[in-house]
């Protein structure tokens, strides 16, 4: 390998790890402020299936369709029949 082809390489190399870098610090400042940014974003991992995306104002509504409770499941003693 020649001199050129090294420094080539490593020039190539280095710009794949900055661009790397510089689109982590941009994800983490899109997370910081979500908005349309993360959710383009989400819906594309979900067109891959690498995320689950789930509406925060609808936890109540997910809640009951996975059938968990909220708060405890037991209520007390039940009424007595005379």
């Amino acid at each position: 390998m020649d001199a050129v082809t090294l420094a080539l390489r490593i020039v190539l190399i280095t710009i794949a790890c900055s661009a790397f870098v510089l689109a982590l610090i941009a994800l983490v400042r899109a997370a910081r402020n979500p908005g349309k940014a993360m959710r383009s974003f989400g819906a594309a991992l979900m067109l891959f299936g690498w995320g689950n995306l789930r509406d925060p104002r609808n936890d109540t509504v997910a809640e009951a369709q996975d059938g968990r409770i909220r708060g405890s499941a037991e209520s007390g003693d039940p009424p007595a029949r005379d």
